[in-house]
């Protein structure tokens, strides 16, 4: 066991370090420390104190999966628990419910928003476009000629008055 873990202080409980509650499991632990080493790992991290980081990092890992090394620290700190002192842990970082319902209501706004926008340059565009006299094909008012049976449009200027 690392030594610099013990006495037990609030500001190095490493439950708290992980961000894993203290009845988590082996697998819960290991997978903390790894993302842990993912962001302090020296080759990634350029602060000058990344190699005390990543120590500390791997100190945890060893401890808390070792059972006699965790044992003796679990115990360490509930006794200091137990003198009175409370430690808080952060709650974990998850949107309120409202917040959630909130979220979907305005992507649902925002996607009814796009179908009808959507809608209207499809009507649009067939309210602008007008019919080859040959084909009867669907061809823009800009169009000289007919994309489908390759005939020539007369556009609104040149048509003769009837």
């Amino acid at each position: 066991m690392d030594l610099r873990l013990l006495p037990y202080l609030p500001d190095r409980d490493v439950y708290r370090l992980l961000g894993v509650p203290p009845s988590a499991d082996r697998a819960a632990i290991v997978a903390a420390c790894r993302r842990l080493s993912r962001t302090f790992h020296p080759d990634r991290n350029g602060s000058p104190r990344a190699h005390e980081e990543m120590r500390v990092v791997n100190a945890v890992r060893s401890m808390l999966t070792d059972a006699t090394a965790r044992a003796e620290y679990d115990r360490a700190r509930l006794r200091f628990l137990s003198a009175g002192m409370r430690v808080t842990l952060p709650a974990p970082r998850r949107p309120a419910i409202a917040q959630i319902e909130r979220g979907r209501r305005s992507a649902d706004l925002a996607r009814t928003a796009r179908a009808v926008m959507a809608g209207l340059m499809a009507g649009l565009a067939v309210l602008t476009s007008s019919r080859c006299p040959g084909c009867d094909a669907l061809v823009g008012r800009e169009y000289r000629y007919c994309g489908d049976c390759g005939r020539a449009l007369l556009s609104k200027v040149a048509q003769p008055s009837a």
